[in-house]
């Protein structure tokens, strides 16, 4: 194996694709990169749930395969002094040399027979979505998914394509985030996608119009374009029904701005260090204005925030942490927030965007 490549587009495939790459396993070739020459130079990460296989420009000179060790070979490329590197194997004593101006490293290889292929997924009839527009709705979603790993399936995020409608619903039992988005093409899907690799597919995307493509099987889902594939395995079994939580009935309505209403709720967490013992209050006032406060383990903080105010006044609790977490993905310079009552839901949508829907769980307020 021999090739020729520009600097930065092997680092850029090396950065792409270690993403895939577990920092432990209990199978030390997964630690390593594939690189396969043949027509052209591509480079592999898999941590046998999701793998990713991007290709790299270079002049080919002799094709072959062979896995690196991925730190070392990414930390070396990344330091190379010249703009071209020459890579090359010596077969003698399964080493590789790498070359770039007057640098030169010889490093231990893993034979690439041992290394588990990604296999991309049959593509049938594609979603194509541009890369900002999928971006978001993994920004705006992945967050609520839940931690915990007794409930594999809400682990994930259920992307659902009925009719000319994706939806995008991540559920974590105390809070809600779902974002939608109208297609001209009818489909009829619904799978549920791991939130780690939705979340490295967010790092891997450009906010730009190009646009990337994906497309499922039963147990897996493929994101591709001409450059890359990320192939991961798909959660089994059914969803929350979640659209029975949104509630269609509201006690009080607030419209607020979101970089004051966050603003606000970040300066009143800063007296909490436990936010599931203590909460932040939030009391509504005719006078059309909010109030923060909050009574923690470190002092006490009270603040009032101008807001449009209908329906009458209101006093609930909320663990900031899921407030702060919806407000960072909102674009809107103003929300509206809907409340049923003291204990019941809220809802929070854009005052324009209301493709984005976050519900949230309110907390008991003691005394």
């Amino acid at each position: 194996m021999k090739f020729t490549c520009d600097k930065n587009n092997l680092i850029e495939g090396i950065n792409i694709v270690q993403r895939a790459v577990p920092t432990k396993t209990t199978t030390p070739i997964l630690e390593g990169i594939l690189l396969e020459v043949g027509e052209e130079l591509t480079l592999t990460g898999n941590d046998n749930e999701f793998g990713i296989v991007y290709e790299v420009p270079a002049i080919i000179e002799a094709i072959g395969s062979i896995v690196l060790p991925s730190k070392t070979f990414g930390d070396i490329v990344r330091k190379l002094p010249d703009i071209y590197v020459s890579i090359e194997t010596n077969e003698e004593d399964s080493t590789v040399s790498i070359s770039s101006g007057s640098a030169h490293y010889k490093i231990k290889t893993f034979p690439a027979e041992s290394y588990p292929p990604v296999v991309p997924i049959e593509v049938n009839n594609p979603v194509e979505i541009s890369e900002s527009v999928l971006q978001n709705m993994i920004k705006q979603t992945a967050f609520a998914a839940s931690q915990d790993d007794k409930r594999m399936i809400l682990r994930g995020v259920y992307i659902e394509y009925r009719d000319k409608t994706m939806n995008f619903v991540a559920v974590d039992g105390f809070r809600l985030a779902m974002k939608t988005l109208e297609r001209e093409e009818a489909m009829d899907f619904g799978v549920i996608v791991p939130t780690k690799v939705l979340n490295e597919m967010m790092k891997v995307l450009q906010p730009n119009e190009e646009n990337v493509r994906f497309c499922c099987n039963e147990n897996q889902i493929m994101f591709f374009t001409d450059h890359f594939k990320m192939v991961s395995r798909l959660y089994k079994g059914d969803f929350v029904d979640y659209r029975k939580m949104l509630p269609r009935e509201f006690k009080v309505t607030v419209v607020i701005d979101t970089k004051q209403f966050l603003a606000g709720i970040e300066r009143a967490a800063l007296v909490m260090q436990d936010e599931k013992k203590y909460h932040l209050v939030l009391k509504l006032l005719d006078s059309d204005e909010v109030k923060l406060s909050a009574n923690a383990e470190n002092g006490i903080s009270n603040e009032t925030i101008s807001a449009e105010v209908s329906g009458g006044e209101l006093e609930l609790g909320f663990n900031p942490k899921n407030l702060m977490d919806c407000l960072r993905v909102i674009n809107d310079e103003k929300i509206s927030v809907s409340f049923t009552s003291d204990i019941g839901p809220c809802l929070i949508r854009g005052e324009e965007d209301e493709s984005f829907t976050f519900l949230v769980m309110p907390v008991r307020t003691r005394g």
